[in-house]
C-alpha cells in the first residue's frame, strides 16, 4: 500500500547540498514548498547520522500522528526498528525528559494533566470565588457573575492561560502583561493562573505521586529541568543530543522555540525545515514566522544565526496542481525565502476541479460517488484518498454522509466528551445505578434502549404496557414507570442482588420472548457491577470490567468491526470508545486510589471535550480519511475532496480575539501587534484592519495547505443556493480563463444500491406502459417472476435494454440485493389489506380531539394515528401539564396554581437553558391567565375532565372522550376546551370547529345528565344558581379558551347552542361523516393550508416530496 506519508522517491540537487550542508555541521534552515522534499531531507539526514554511528539524534514534529507516519517511514529505510531513533512531538519529548528528572530524584513519574481534568480545576476555582473563598479577583464590570460560570468563559480562560503559557508568562507576567496593556481582565487570570499553578504543585504532595504538568507548559517545564540539571541532579548527566531537526517547523510555537535555544547553548546542532505558506497551527500558537527568525543572530527567542536553503523542485504532484498553488499562495506575505514559491514541477497527468453542487447533502453525495469512481474505474485505493474540511465540527456530518453511501473510513479522533460516547453511554448508567442501589424508571428506559438490552421505544412501552397489564391482574395500582424501576431496582440493591434470579424472576417470565431477552440482559449487567461494587477491593475499574463482560457485547462487535462496511465503522469506533473508559478508569485509579465509582462518574460529567493523550495513533488500513488542516498536514494522498469552500465560512474573516483577548496576547507574544495598538487601545482602526488582514492569511494557509495534499487529483466542492455561494478561493484556484462552473447534478450512488436504482429506472416505465396498454401486471411475487422471465415485457414490445435491465434485476434479486426483487416494490405490491379498520357491526369509536384532523385529511389522521406522531416538543409537554393542573385545581387561585406549576416543573425535564427559561415563564403567564379566567366564573358549578362516551346512529358510532371543563348555566351546560397554544381560529371557524360541535352533540344525547341533575334546585354544589338548568342536557353552548395568546386579557372562541344554529344538525353529522372516514379501507389525501406543518408530510402523495404509502 503506497504511503500517505509525504516523503519523495528522490532529492533535487538543492535538497542534497542543504543534506550535506547539516552534515558538516551547523545551524541550518531549509525552506521548499510542499512536496519538494523537506521531509525526506529530514528523515534522510536522520538516519545517516544514526546509521553512521554520529551519536544520539531526534526529529521533532508538531502532531502525534505526523511522528507515528515519520517513525514508520524510517523504520521501513533502516529495514529496522528505529531504536534509538527519536521522532516526538516537543511535548513528548518535554515529558520524556521530565521523567527522566524524576527517575534520577527518585520521585514518582510525571503525569499529564488532561484537557478535561484543567478544565474541572478551573471551574473548581471560580465556583470556590463565587461562594467567597479564597482571595477576591477584581474581574472588570463586563464579566459578571453569570458569565464566570459558563462553560464557554472556561473555554476561553483555558484558550488564555495556553496562550500565556507558550508566551513564557507565569500568573504575574501576565497580571503584569494586563497593567502594561490596559486589560484589566489579563490581570484577573494572572491571579487565577498563580492559583491554578498551586493547585497542580498541591496535587503532587503526596509520596506517591509525581509532578502534573499540562500540555500548555510541559515545553518550559522541559526547558528549566534542563537549565538546572547540574544543580538539580550533578550525578546524573544531562540529556544531550548531537542533532535535533524539526519538520514541519511553520507551526512551532515559542516554547519549542525556547527548547530548541537550550539545545543550542547545550552544543546540539539544530536543522529546522517547513514552509510558512502552509501554517496550520496557528490558532494553537504556531508562529511560522520562526523560520525566518531561526537566521537572525542570537538574541531573541529562537534565534540561532541558522544558513538557508531553498528547495527549487517540486515533486509530489505534476505541473496542473503546483501552479494552482502558486496562485493561490501569491496574496500571502513573505516571510523569509521567496525562492520556494517558484520552484516548478514536472509535467505529468493532473486534475484540478471545482464542483458546485445544490445542497449539503448532495455535496456529501457527490463526493462519495467521486471517491467510488475513483476506486472502481481507476483502481485508487480507499487509503489513497482522502476529504478535507475547514473545521472539526464538519467532519462529523460528513464521515456520517460517506458511513451512510458505504465508503470505508479511517478511524476518528475523539471529538466528543466520553461520556457522550453511545457504547459507553450505558455502561456508565449502569455503573451509577449499582453505586445508587436504584435503577430509576429514565435510567431503565435507557438501559433497554442501549445495545445492552436491544429494545427500541416502541419495545419499551410494550413492556410498560406488559407490567401495567400484570399489575391490574393483581390488583395494584402503581404505574408504569414505578414498575419498570422496581423491575431492576432489587438486583443493585445491598440485600437483594444475590437473591434475585435473573432467569426466573417472575415478572420476567410472563412477558413475550423479546422483550423477556432485554430484560434479562439488563438486569444480568446490573447484577455483575452490582456484586462487584460490594467486593472488597473493588475500583471503579474493576466494576466497569464485569459490567462490560456482562453485556457480552465484545465478540459480537469485533466480528462486526472485522466485517468492514459502516458497521464495522461503527463498531470499531464503539470498541474504541470503550477502550478509552477504561484507560480513563485506570489512570483515574493510578491517580487515585483512595477515590471511589462515584468520584469517578463526577469526574468525566465535568469534562466538556476529548482528553488530551501522548499515545500514537494506529494505521487507518485501506480506508478513506477525513481531516481538517491541522489533521491532514504531513499526509499525501492520490485523491484529495477540499469540501465546504463557503464565503463565510472559509475564509471566515471573524475576528478570533475573544472576550478575555487571548488572540492579542499572542500577538503581542510574536511581536506581530505591538506596533499597532499602544497601551490605551488606540490606533484601533488600523489594528482591526490588520488584524482582519492576518485572519484571511491564515485561512488562506490552512486552505493552501489542504490543496496541497494532493498528488495526482485535487477536487474542491461547495454549495450554491439562495443561502450559501462558494468562496473566493474557489475561483482563486481555476485557472484565469475559467469561469466558475455550474450546478452539477449529482448521479446515482456507483453502488449496488444506485445500480439497482438505474435499472428500476429502466423497468418502470415499460411495466407502467403494460398497465396503461391493458395488459394484466401482476403485482407481489408473481411480478418478480415474470419480470425475469420477460412475459411482461414481451407483452409491451419492451426493447433490448430494458430486457437486460429485468434479466440484471432478476440476477440482482437471487443474490438478495436489497431492492431488486420487483416484488418488494411499493409501486406493484399489493396491499397487506383491504379491510376497514373496524370489523363489520363493530362501533367505530370517534374521539372529539382528532375529529378535525380526520375531516380535514383523513391520510393524516391514519398516519398520525399509527406511529407517525413525533414525540412532544417542550411546548405540547407544557399544555399537557397545564390540563393536568387545570384538572387538579378547577377553581385555582393564581398562588395555587403558580405553586402546583412550580411544584411539577421539574417533570417537563428541560434542564437550565433558556428554552427552559422562556417556557417556565410562558408556563407561568398560562396558570395567571387560568387563574383569571377561574374568576371571572366563581360563582358557577364546574367539573373539570370529564370523561364521557355516548353511542349515535343506532350504535354504529361511539363517541368518547374527555372534556376539560364543563360549566353550568342557567340555560344548560357549557363545554369549555383549554388550550395553550398562541394563536387562535378566527370566530367563523369556531362557529363550525368540529371538536367543540361534538362535545355538544355529546350533551345532547345525555352524556353529561347526571352533571346536570346535580345542578338542579337541592343540589349541594357551592355557588349554584338557585334555579338551576332549565332543561337536563342541554347545551349552552362551547368555548375554545386560549390560555398561552399574546393577549392581556383571556382570548375566547365562542361556539353558539347547536339550537341556535341555523343548522343544528352539522355537528352530528361530521360526527358521522368522521366516523365513515375512520372507518375506510383507504385514506383521502387532502391538501389543505395545514399542510406545511403536517408531521407525516414526506408519506403524502399529495405532496412534491412525499410517497406513496399503503397501510
Amino acid at each position: 500500500m503506497p504511503s500517505t506519508t509525504a516523503f519523495v522517491t528522490r532529492l533535487s540537487d538543492a535538497a542534497e547540498a542543504a543534506r550535506q550542508a547539516i552534515r558538516a555541521g551547523g545551524h541550518h534552515v531549509v525552506h521548499g514548498a510542499p512536496g519538494s522534499g523537506k521531509s525526506t531531507t529530514a528523515a534522510l539526514t536522520l538516519t545517516d547520522w544514526v546509521t553512521e554511528g554520529r551519536g544520539e539524534a531526534v526529529l521533532l514534529v508538531p502532531t502525534r500522528r505526523r511522528a507515528a507516519q515519520v517513525r514508520d517511514e524510517i523504520a521501513s529505510r533502516l529495514q529496522r526498528t528505529t531504536g534509538s531513533v527519536l521522532v516526538r512531538t516537543p511535548a513528548s519529548l518535554a515529558f520524556a525528559i521530565l521523567r527522566l528528572r524524576a527517575s534520577h530524584l527518585g520521585e514518582p513519574p510525571p503525569t499529564l494533566v488532561t484537557g478535561p481534568e484543567q478544565d474541572q480545576i478551573l471551574a473548581d476555582l471560580l465556583a470556590g470565588h463565587a461562594v467567597g473563598d479564597g482571595a477576591p479577583i477584581d474581574w472588570p464590570a463586563s464579566i459578571g457573575a453569570e458569565t464566570l460560570g459558563l462553560r464557554a468563559f472556561r473555554h476561553e480562560l483555558r484558550d488564555l492561560l495556553m496562550r500565556a503559557a507558550e508566551a513564557g508568562l507565569d500568573g504575574d507576567g501576565l497580571a503584569a502583561w494586563g497593567e502594561h496593556y490596559g486589560r484589566p481582565e489579563w490581570r484577573a487570570a494572572g491571579q487565577l493562573l498563580t492559583e491554578y499553578t498551586q493547585v497542580l504543585t498541591l496535587g503532587q504532595t503526596t509520596p506517591d505521586r509525581g509532578a502534573r504538568y499540562d500540555a500548555a507548559t510541559i515545553v518550559d517545564e522541559a526547558v528549566i529541568a534542563l537549565r538546572t540539571w547540574a544543580q538539580a541532579v550533578p550525578e546524573a548527566p544531562r540529556p544531550r543530543w548531537s542533532l535535533v531537526l524539526h519538520d514541519d517547523y511553520q507551526d512551532a510555537t515559542l516554547a519549542t522555540a525556547r527548547l530548541l535555544d537550550t539545545f543550542a547553548e547545550d552544543g546540539s546542532q539544530i536543522a529546522v525545515l517547513g514552509d510558512p505558506d502552509l501554517a496550520v497551527q496557528q490558532f494553537r500558537g504556531g508562529v511560522p514566522a520562526l523560520l525566518h527568525t531561526a537566521t537572525l543572530p542570537p538574541g531573541q527567542d529562537g534565534a540561532w544565526g541558522a544558513q538557508a536553503h531553498v528547495l527549487d523542485q517540486v515533486w509530489r504532484h505534476p505541473a496542473p496542481i503546483r501552479n494552482a498553488l502558486i496562485t493561490l499562495t501569491e496574496p500571502l506575505p513573505v516571510m523569509g525565502e521567496t525562492r520556494r514559491r517558484r520552484a516548478p514541477a514536472e509535467d505529468g497527468p493532473a486534475r484540478v476541479g471545482a464542483v458546485l453542487v445544490a445542497s449539503e447533502a448532495q455535496q456529501v453525495a457527490y463526493i462519495a460517488r467521486h471517491l467510488r469512481e475513483k476506486h472502481v474505474h481507476d483502481g485508487v485505493p480507499w487509503s489513497q484518498m482522502a476529504v478535507i474540511v475547514r473545521s472539526g465540527s464538519l467532519v462529523g456530518a460528513v464521515r456520517r454522509g460517506l458511513r451512510t453511501a458505504g465508503v470505508p473510513l479511517a478511524m476518528a479522533t475523539a471529538d466528543r466528551p466520553l461520556r457522550e460516547e453511545p457504547a459507553v453511554r450505558p455502561l456508565l448508567v449502569a455503573l451509577r445505578c449499582a453505586i445508587a442501589a436504584e435503577v430509576a424508571p429514565q435510567d431503565a428506559a435507557a438501559l433497554l434502549t442501549s445495545p445492552l438490552g436491544g429494545l427500541d421505544a416502541v419495545g419499551v412501552r410494550a413492556l410498560r404496557r406488559a407490567l401495567r397489564h400484570q399489575e391490574r391482574s393483581d390488583g395494584g395500582g402503581r404505574l408504569s414507570e414505578d414498575l419498570l424501576s422496581d423491575l431492576f431496582s432489587p438486583v443493585v440493591q445491598p440485600d437483594g442482588g444475590s437473591e434475585v434470579a435473573v432467569e426466573s424472576a417472575d415478572p420476567v417470565s410472563a412477558l413475550p420472548e423479546r422483550l423477556a431477552r432485554g430484560v434479562r440482559s439488563v438486569l444480568r449487567v446490573l447484577t455483575a457491577g452490582a456484586e462487584e461494587l460490594a467486593r472488597d477491593g473493588a475500583t471503579v475499574e474493576t466494576v466497569l470490567w464485569e459490567i462490560w463482560d456482562a453485556t457480552g457485547l465484545a465478540s459480537a462487535w469485533q466480528r462486526r468491526a472485522l466485517a468492514g462496511g459502516s458497521g464495522g465503522d461503527r463498531a470499531d469506533t464503539d470498541l474504541d470508545a470503550v477502550m478509552a473508559l477504561f484507560r480513563a478508569a485506570e489512570q483515574f485509579v493510578d491517580r487515585s486510589t483512595l477515590a471511589s465509582p462515584a468520584k469517578f462518574l463526577e469526574h468525566l460529567a465535568a469534562q466538556d471535550f476529548p482528553a488530551d493523550t501522548l499515545a500514537a495513533h494506529g494505521d487507518a488500513g485501506d480506508a478513506v480519511a477525513v481531516h481538517t488542516p491541522a489533521g491532514a498536514a504531513g499526509g499525501e494522498w492520490d485523491v484529495v475532496v477540499v469540501a465546504g469552500v463557503q464565503d463565510d465560512t472559509w475564509p471566515d474573516l471573524r475576528i478570533r480575539d475573544t472576550l478575555l483577548g487571548a488572540a492579542q496576547l499572542a500577538d503581542i507574544a510574536t511581536e506581530r501587534h505591538v506596533a499597532t495598538t499602544d497601551r490605551a487601545g488606540r490606533a484601533e482602526v488600523d489594528a482591526f484592519r490588520r488584524a482582519r488582514r492576518e485572519v484571511y492569511e491564515g485561512e488562506l494557509r490552512t486552505f493552501v495547505s489542504a490543496c496541497s495534499r494532493a498528488r495526482r487529483d485535487l477536487l474542491v466542492t461547495a454549495v450554491l443556493d439562495t443561502d450559501a455561494r462558494p468562496s473566493v478561493f474557489v475561483e482563486t484556484l481555476l485557472p484565469d480563463d475559467e469561469e466558475l462552473p455550474a450546478v452539477t447534478p449529482v448521479a446515482a450512488p456507483l453502488d449496488l444500491r444506485g445500480l439497482v436504482g438505474r435499472l428500476r429506472g429502466e423497468l418502470r416505465p415499460a411495466l407502467a406502459g403494460a398497465g396503461d396498454a391493458g395488459h394484466d401486471v401482476p403485482s407481489g411475487d408473481v411480478l418478480g417472476r415474470d419480470v425475469s422471465s420477460g412475459d411482461v415485457l414481451s407483452d409491451v414490445g419492451a426493447d433490448r435494454r430494458v430486457r437486460a435491465a429485468a434479466a440484471l434485476l432478476s440476477h440482482l434479486a437471487e443474490h438478495h440485493v436489497h431492492g431488486a426483487d420487483p416484488g418488494q416494490w411499493p409501486t406493484f405490491r399489493s396491499p397487506s389489506t383491504t379491510s376497514p379498520l373496524w370489523e363489520e357491526g363493530e362501533p367505530v369509536t370517534v374521539s372529539p380531539s382528532t375529529l378535525e384532523d380526520v375531516t380535514t385529511c383523513p391520510l393524516r389522521w391514519a398516519l398520525t394515528r399509527h406511529g407517525g406522531r413525533p414525540g412532544d416538543s417542550a411546548a405540547q409537554g407544557l399544555g399537557n401539564l397545564v390540563h393536568e393542573i387545570a384538572a387538579q385545581h378547577p377553581r385555582g387561585s393564581e398562588p395555587e396554581l403558580l405553586a402546583a406549576l412550580a411544584e411539577r416543573w421539574h417533570e417537563l425535564d428541560l434542564g437550565d437553558g433558556w428554552v427552559a427559561r422562556r417556557e417556565r415563564e410562558r408556563g407561568e403567564d398560562i396558570m395567571r391567565k387560568l387563574a383569571q379566567y377561574i374568576a371571572e366564573r366563581a360563582d358557577r358549578p364546574v367539573a373539570a375532565e370529564v370523561e364521557f362516551s355516548v353511542d349515535l346512529d343506532d350504535g354504529g358510532v361511539r363517541l368518547r372522550g374527555r372534556v376539560d371543563r364543563v360549566e353550568h348555566t342557567s340555560t344548560g351546560l357549557r363545554i369549555v376546551d383549554l388550550k395553550t397554544g398562541k394563536t387562535p381560529v378566527s370566530k367563523p371557524e369556531a362557529e363550525r370547529h368540529p371538536q367543540l360541535g361534538s362535545y355538544q352533540v355529546a350533551v345532547q344525547h345525555g352524556a353529561f345528565a347526571a352533571l346536570a341533575a346535580e345542578s338542579s334546585p337541592g343540589a349541594s354544589e357551592p355557588g349554584a344558581d338557585e334555579g338551576g338548568v332549565d332543561s337536563e342536557g342541554a347545551s349552552d353552548g362551547a368555548a375554545l379558551v386560549y390560555l398561552g395568546a399574546g393577549t392581556k386579557k383571556v382570548s375566547q372562541r365562542e361556539q353558539r347552542p347547536l339550537a341556535e344554529d341555523p343548522e343544528p344538525g352539522w355537528a352530528e353529522e361530521t360526527v358521522l361523516s368522521g366516523a365513515a372516514a375512520m372507518a375506510a379501507a383507504t385514506f383521502e389525501a387532502r391538501p389543505n393550508p395545514r399542510c406545511r406543518i403536517c408531521p407525516v408530510r414526506t408519506s403524502c402523495p399529495a405532496q412534491q416530496n412525499g410517497g406513496r404509502l399503503q397501510l
